[in-house]
């Protein structure tokens, strides 16, 4: 081999090594992008979300501040009517722990607002108001609506701290709290109590207090270590197909994004019909249920049935 011959063969053998070298640098910081957490944080384990999820981060809205509309006659005693305002204006209407009946409308549905605000009377059985007024701002936040031909005859769309609505539901008759089969968990339930509050949100001799229902669920001699739904047996609208039935399995599964997953579900909504905080984390205000039906009843008032079904289960032991 020639001098020439073997000084290419050096050159080419330099260049090489520059090469690799060049790629292991850039490889080694790929490696490290690579490497890097590409998730808030990390999961439990036996669980299906990060260890301390963006919700309970967020803070609870006190005071929730809302619009509020004047209602005719006196819905607050008067059943017949406060179910009519119920049946015409939905679950932003609702009975509050102080016994007062009333409507609240968040800002982004202030058009809602003044559109249920000219229902009041036909819903109450008054001469119905003029319907072709718009609400117009007043200095201090609020709105009027004109209901008649006078510029005088208004009403009046509040903004206001919209009072906590009621826990208790009537069934059969009787207004009635949920009293939930994980109500005698050990040391029944963390400091961190509080309407609109997650079961995600508060760890018990450092355990989630969601991972504690759902272990007692497990645990349960009946149950051979799987997970039961609190309602077997549930019929109520499919999401999906509605107007068929979905029917609550009785045994519930751990796989992420399944319909049929087991979840921990507030009886009473973390959230009522004008999205302010209700149902607390109390353990009494747990059930286990499947994703599918917990996400039908979320922010919804809870059905009598429901609260019904889930008073009745004993109490799970420890």
């Amino acid at each position: 081999m020639s001098y020439k011959d073997e000084l290419y063969i050096m050159k080419a053998m330099g260049r090489r090594r520059w090469a690799m070298l060049g790629m292991l640098v850039l490889g080694g910081a790929g490696m490290a992008g690579a490497c890097a957490p590409s998730k808030p944080g990390p999961l439990d384990p036996g669980t299906l979300q990060p260890a301390k999820p963006a919700e309970c981060m967020m803070p609870i809205e006190e005071p929730c501040k809302r619009y509020k509309i004047p209602l005719l006659g006196n819905p607050t005693t008067d059943v017949a009517l406060r179910n009519k305002y119920i049946a015409a204006f939905g679950t932003v209407c609702y009975m509050s722990v102080a016994n007062a009946f009333n409507c609240f409308y968040r800002k982004e549905n202030l058009e809602k607002a003044c559109a249920d605000a000219k229902m009041i009377a036909d819903v109450y059985g008054a001469a119905p108001y003029a319907k072709t007024y718009k609400c117009m701002p007043v200095d201090n936040g609020d709105y009027s609506l004109q209901v008649g031909s006078d510029e005088a005859s208004k009403i009046f769309i509040t903004y206001e701290t919209a009072p906590p609505q009621t826990p208790l539901t009537e069934v059969d008759g009787v207004q009635t709290a949920v009293n939930g089969p994980y109500r005698d968990l050990p040391n029944p339930d963390p400091q961190e109590v509080g309407p609109g509050k997650s079961f995600w949100c508060a760890k018990i001799d450092g355990v989630w207090q969601r991972d504690r229902i759902l272990k007692m669920n497990r645990d349960a001699p009946a149950h051979m270590g799987k997970i039961y739904s609190d309602l077997p047996g549930y019929k109520y609208p499919c999401p999906e197909k509605a107007p068929m039935l979905c029917e609550e399995p009785e045994i519930l599964n751990t796989k992420k994004y399944d319909p049929d997953s087991a979840e921990v579900h507030h009886v009473v909504p973390r959230k009522n019909g004008p999205l302010c905080p209700w149902g607390t984390n109390a353990n009494a205000n747990a059930a286990v249920i499947s994703s599918r039906l917990n996400k039908f009843l979320r922010n919804k008032n809870p059905p009598a049935d429901e609260v019904k079904k889930i008073n009745a289960i004993p109490p799970y032991v420890p």
